[in-house]
């Protein structure tokens, strides 16, 4: 398989082979059958060159220059998979811990472009996103293990995601909201849940500079490119929004209405009690739209319930099929009085 440009044995390497980790590789190179693709099992990065052997089992030590490489890519590990399961099942502080270990685990290959421990802490940071640990996202970024040209294009977005993200526990509002309509003004090729981390962010910024509707319209666009990818941002996206709807002078005026806080009472044991009719007519647009975000929230996600305080948007929701049979009763036609039966 070995052709020439290779080191043929590594001493210290060969020693130690018995005990060394081997992560089966994808790889061409000139040197290695003549360019053609072909698997190897890594040892080791040691700075710019790559220990490795032939097979699984070889004691045999060879290695190469990273740079000769004209592809390597490291294959999942079982450790890896299981790792991802637990981050597909939602278990997210389970799939934090999983690759964290992993980062250190396969620390050994980190000078690789897009190694096995890279990817590791690419997901361990994500997982800390997923469950909107701010601060935990902070304190990663920090100490982050990989440098960016040894990520994935995809990857070096999400850390600079990250990056953006971190700037919410400083409550550095005016960094991010620069840093973020940037990223989406640059990044053409930003994925769905990227661009709405960024247009999340622009809406908490703009919570905070007390602009409702900006706010209103960055969670919006969020929720859009969510799409269900992520539904810890999907609710927070709905939560930040009857918030911004709560501050509205409107909607404030309305839920202090005394039919309202009595439907909101009333609601405590019959969870279908609504406003009365005069009420419901009298909604302000903010309150028909908040009601709507209500409802979406149950319908998106029925195992989440919304705190109390948004109750006055439950019992001012109109259920379109509450007003069916008035509707329907309008439309249909007048019936003409029965005719007496004529005589034969």
């Amino acid at each position: 398989m070995v052709l020439a440009g290779l080191s043929t044995l590594v001493p210290a390497m060969a020693q130690n082979v018995q005990n060394a980790q081997r992560l089966r590789a994808r790889v061409s190179a000139q040197s290695i059958k003549n360019g053609r693709p072909t698997d190897i099992f890594i040892l080791s990065a040691n700075g710019p060159a790559v220990q490795f052997v032939e097979t699984r089992e070889s004691q045999e030590v060879l290695q190469q220059m990273a740079s000769a490489f004209k592809t390597l890519y490291i294959f999942e590990t079982d450790d890896f998979v299981d790792a991802k399961v637990a981050m597909e099942n939602r278990k997210y502080q389970d799939a934090r811990n999983k690759f964290h270990a992993l980062v250190n685990k396969y620390a050994s290959t980190l000078s690789i472009k897009d190694s096995l421990s890279a990817r590791a802490a690419v997901y361990e940071l994500e997982a800390a996103m997923r469950m909107m640990d701010w601060a935990g996202v902070k304190a990663l970024v920090a100490r982050f293990p990989v440098k960016a040209s040894n990520l994935s294009p995809s990857a070096q977005d999400d850390l600079e995601v990250a990056k953006i993200m971190a700037l919410i526990p400083d409550k550095d509002w005016n960094g991010l909201k620069t840093r973020a309509a940037s990223f989406l003004a640059t990044k053409k090729n930003a994925t769905r849940l990227q661009q709405a981390r960024m247009k999340y962010a622009l809406g908490a910024a703009a919570m905070v500079a007390q602009d409702w509707n900006k706010a209103l319209d960055d969670f919006a666009e969020a929720l859009v490119l969510l799409h269900g990818s992520d539904e810890e941002l999907a609710s927070a996206c709905v939560v930040r929004s009857l918030d911004a709807y709560l501050r509205m002078p409107d909607v404030a005026k309305f839920l202090g209405d005394s039919a309202v806080a009595a439907a909101v009472e009333a609601r405590k044991h019959n969870p279908e009690t609504v406003i009365p009719d005069m009420q419901m007519k009298a909604r302000p647009a903010h309150v028909k739209e908040a009601a709507a975000l209500y409802r979406l929230h149950e319908l998106m996600l029925p195992d989440r319930k919304l705190p109390a305080k948004y109750d006055g948007f439950a019992v001012s929701y109109k259920h379109p099929a509450a007003a069916a049979p008035a509707q329907d009763s309008a439309k249909a036609p007048a019936q003409a009085p029965a005719q007496p039966e004529k005589k034969q």
